[in-house]
């Protein structure tokens, strides 16, 4: 390879990696909504250029996490309540569909090692109030049957909404007995998985993502 590709391609890591940082500092409320990402800052904080640095804010504004305002620049997205029912209702479908491909790509063996960590494993992470893990686990799940399912445009679409799932997720897994009730909900789909059942798999998926749905207008006036 020769000096102009070397730099072209370190060029793309640098981007995705910054790209990776900034998505998860907004996820995480490192960034919180409505605050302004200082260009100069950024270039600094990061040492990349000014127009990588725009390619990578157009980059997340396109995935609807930052906004152009005039006179202001770019700020962190706010998500008002109405955003998060309508991901909530985009992932119900999406999802479903991806556990109903994942049952039929699959065997049951392939859910064995998901299977046992819905067990005690999640148990005590709600004992101990382990929202982080809980989270991590619920997304190993995800993951798994999207890769399951076998679909790359499916996966596309899924992945496209990654940011916002978990910023949804970090609003409802706090809520007053979700956890209890998504480790269930959860069970009830990697048993069907399991199965090779698609018609039930889809149909648990789906009632797990309105359950959380629920949950979210329930105590909206808590976490929005």
């Amino acid at each position: 390879m020769n000096k102009k590709g070397r730099r072209g391609s370190a060029k793309w890591v640098k981007r995705a990696e910054v790209m990776e940082a900034m998505r998860q500092r907004i996820v995480d409320g490192h960034y919180p909504q409505g605050v302004k990402l200082t260009e100069q800052g950024l270039v600094d904080e990061f040492k990349i250029s000014r127009p990588l640095l725009r390619e990578i804010l157009a980059e997340l504004e396109s995935q609807g996490l930052v906004e152009r305002k005039p006179n202001q620049g770019a700020v962190v997205r706010r998500v008002d309540s109405n955003s998060l029912l309508e991901i909530m209702e985009i992932r119900e479908v999406l999802e479903g569909l991806a556990a109903r491909l994942a049952a039929r790509n699959s065997k049951p063996e392939d859910w064995l090692e998901l299977e046992k960590a819905f067990g005690e494993p999640a148990e005590k992470l709600v004992k101990e109030q382990e929202f982080e893990k809980f989270l991590d686990l619920v997304a190993a799940l995800r993951e798994h049957i999207v890769k399951a399912a076998q679909n790359e445009e499916l996966t596309k679409l899924i992945y496209s909404l990654f940011a916002k799932i978990t910023i949804v997720q970090r609003r409802v897994v706090i809520l007053p007995g979700r956890m209890e009730q998504g480790i269930q909900e959860h069970r009830e789909i990697i048993k069907a998985l399991k199965a090779g059942d698609a018609d039930l798999a889809e149909r648990k998926k789906r009632e797990n993502l309105r359950s959380a749905r629920e949950y979210l207008k329930k105590y909206k006036k808590w976490v929005l």
